[in-house]
């Protein structure tokens, strides 16, 4: 199967987006007020912007793209989704026994973060492992 990934440009202007919401974020977090937003609405506002920033960094090209890395991309979009349903189940059934009534479910915000950033450190763990043969 043929992957459509972005050009290798885009990892740059996808981290330029998230330095640039992130500064945002701390700066309307200092000064609320010089932004005539309310403060929900512009953190909701950076941190959309913010998940696109990852979304667009996972799903650009690495520098060397080969068979390897596709086939790394696979296994750890994989176990980032079996990671993502466990951690939803798991957050469930914590959140009933000891919270209750008052129980709070993980918003999809949290969890595609969750599942983006897991995807991202395990496939970059997994692509700088080298590998030895045995033989």
């Amino acid at each position: 199967m043929k992957e459509k990934l972005l050009p290798r440009y885009w990892k740059m202007i996808a981290s330029g987006i998230f330095v640039l919401a992130m500064a945002g974020w701390f700066f309307n977090a200092a000064n609320p007020e010089l932004i005539h937003l309310d403060p929900y609405i512009s953190s909701w506002i950076l941190k959309i912007i913010i998940l696109i920033s990852l979304l667009l960094f996972v799903s650009s090209k690495e520098k060397v793209e080969n068979q390897r890395t596709a086939a790394l991309r696979s296994s750890c979009i994989q176990s980032a989704f079996t990671f993502g349903a466990f951690f939803l189940v798991y957050e469930f059934f914590a959140e009933i026994i000891f919270q209750g009534e008052n129980a709070e479910i993980t918003s999809g915000y949290e969890l595609m973060m969750l599942m983006l950033v897991f995807y991202y450190l395990s496939f970059y763990i997994k692509k700088n492992i080298k590998t030895v043969k045995r033989g």
